[in-house]
């Protein structure tokens, strides 16, 4: 008895077409994951320094041992690719995260940064820094070249972990990892190196133990000490110069003499006040006085005055 044979692509592409429709009929809409997530700007883990680059967004990624966020930046740079600021923590992320994907941790090399600027500068021509640099978290280094058109490029790294004789198993754990990737038209070396001078972290994790930064140093044995003499130095001392002040000769204080004009006095015309009375004529007044006669019309029309 003989069976049909059937290609093993034809028995994979049935394969592929039932798990598909299984797939859909226990879809009931799409999810997203919670692995990737925009958070506001200010939950950043790190800030650039006042006075920019501006943060334009942050992406935020959980992973099973550590959280990474890619502060995007603000560009004015015709070089392809955005500004970014990557900061990652290694630490104690909570059980929520347990079976999630691990992010994988290699101390810094220089194989594994060449990579690194390739994949965020490609075709600029990096040129690494010989000088051995350090900032308030303590040595970094960085690659600087020339972009597209006027743009001036720069990627600096750094870790921050504590030293290797003072970690153990319940203090002095965690890791962080800093990546810079920053390109600015018309930009200097120097102002593109100061953002990595600048940047300020500002996230830990709330566990016990968890400090990438080490011991505090300790105070220099000489404080206080005879013999020890502790001099300021050049810049501290700001001579201030002493506003010198000359003596001026008094100016003369010319007086304005007044011009007094004389005022007339007129003497006021007395009204009557409401309450006094006008006299009446007397008799002289009145004999003075001459009243015309009547005067008698007479019928021819003429006029008889007497």
């Amino acid at each position: 008895m003989s069976f049909p044979r059937f290609s093993l692509s034809t028995a994979a592409l049935g394969i592929v077409l039932a798990l598909g429709l299984a797939g859909c009929g226990a879809r009931d809409g799409v999810r997203l994951t919670d692995t990737a997530v925009t958070v506001p700007d200010e939950t950043a883990f790190a800030l650039p320094p006042p006075g920019g680059p501006a943060v334009v967004s942050i992406v935020e990624r959980r992973f099973a041992n550590s959280t990474q966020q890619d502060i995007f930046l603000f560009t004015s740079a015709t070089t392809p690719g955005q500004n970014v600021l990557r900061v990652q923590l290694f630490g104690p992320v909570g059980s929520q995260m347990d079976g999630q994907k691990s992010l994988g941790y290699s101390s810094i090399r220089a194989s594994e940064i060449a990579k690194e600027m390739r994949s965020e500068l490609p075709g600029v021509a990096l040129r690494q820094s010989p000088l051995y640099l350090q900032n308030n978290y303590g040595p970094f280094s960085y690659a600087y070249g020339r972009g597209r058109g006027n743009d001036a490029c720069i990627y600096g790294w750094q870790q921050i972990r504590s030293p290797e004789a003072t970690r153990t198993a319940f203090q002095n754990r965690g890791t962080i990892q800093v990546r810079l990737r920053l390109c600015e038209e018309g930009a200097s070396e120097e102002k593109l190196l100061s953002v990595m001078y600048g940047y300020t972290i500002r996230s830990a994790f709330n566990a016990a133990g968890w400090n990438p930064y080490g011991e505090p140093p300790s105070v220099d044995p000489t404080l206080g000490r005879t013999g020890n003499p502790i001099y300021p130095k050049t810049e501290d001392l700001r001579e201030e110069p002493v506003a010198s002040v000359k003596n001026a000769r008094p100016r003369p204080i010319s007086r304005q003499r007044q011009v007094v004009r004389p005022v007339e006095n007129k003497e006021p015309v007395k009204q009557p006040a409401s309450e006094e009375t006008i006299p009446l004529p007397t008799g002289m007044d009145i004999d003075a006085v001459v009243v015309p006669s009547p005067c008698m019309t007479q019928s021819e029309g003429g006029t008889q005055c007497k």
